[in-house]
């Protein structure tokens, strides 16, 4: 049978709220670039990959740049521990990891950031993606799993993960004014489809059509439900037939003789 998918509905009216003053004075105005990523820090996001490819960048492109990964851990989680030693064995400065953050917190990282950079390999529907549309940030990301079905054709996917490839692409996608501005209103076209109103629309559309295949399903068993027998003329001459109840399904059988 046909199945439709509907998005879910996230709650735009919250990141109105106000951004965390610390965060905001820790980061900000101080001209480094901030490329961020939110999401917990476990293996099947590939942290790793985030941290390789801003290596490249920020040692061929721009020193004055930082990599925001923005979530829980647990310090004792063997594969945060790994992350920290593959920072410490590339060299590489500036890639701060948040841990928990409260929800001003993640504002406060999303009003900040120049570039949301995703090389996750496991994602069904990537809310992130939707909330950095709507902080207008320009996207870059691994087309893997539904990161393209969220993005819906907007921000920027790759098909590689080599970090030469990603590292240049952050750089055009930082530097290139005129693409800066083109990823950001397709972005902001594609947020359009996540607003309640048109996902209330859809979901009325398909009760609406789900409604009528019943109909007309009925319709065909009420049919298919009329005697063929010249005995019996109608539902409405034969006493032997309930109204509402065609025989294919339901008769009514008198008690008795009559």
């Amino acid at each position: 049978c046909p199945i439709e998918v509907l998005p879910i509905l996230i709650a735009f009216q919250d990141f109105d709220q106000n951004p965390n003053d610390s965060v905001m004075e820790r980061y900000q105005g101080d001209g480094y670039t901030n490329i961020i990523y939110t999401g917990r820090v476990v293996p099947h996001k590939r942290q790793e990959d985030l941290i390789t490819a801003f290596t490249y960048y920020k040692k061929n492109y721009n020193p004055k740049s930082r990599l925001i990964l923005v979530g829980s851990y647990g310090l004792q989680d063997k594969y945060y521990q790994r992350l920290q030693e593959y920072v410490q064995e590339l060299g590489v400065e500036d890639v701060i990891f948040t841990g928990h953050t409260k929800f001003d917190e993640i504002l406060a990282y999303y009003r900040l950031a120049d570039l949301y950079l995703s090389m996750s390999e496991h994602e069904g529907f990537c809310i992130p993606l939707v909330e950095a549309m709507y902080f207008g940030i320009p996207i870059l990301a691994y087309d893997s799993c539904a990161i393209g079905e969220t993005l819906g054709g907007s921000g920027l996917l790759l098909s590689d993960k080599d970090p030469l490839t990603v590292a240049a692409a952050m750089n055009r996608l930082l530097t290139d004014e005129s693409l800066k501005r083109e990823i950001i209103a397709g972005e902001k076209k594609r947020l359009a489809d996540f607003s309640h109103e048109k996902i209330q629309k859809q979901f009325l559309q398909q009760l609406e059509a789900v409604a009528a295949a019943r109909d007309d399903r009925t319709a065909g068993e009420l049919e298919g439900a009329r005697p063929a027998s010249n005995e019996m003329h109608s539902e409405s001459t034969n006493p032997f037939v309930l109204s509402g109840f065609p025989l294919g399904r339901k008769s009514f059988r008198p008690r008795g003789k009559p």
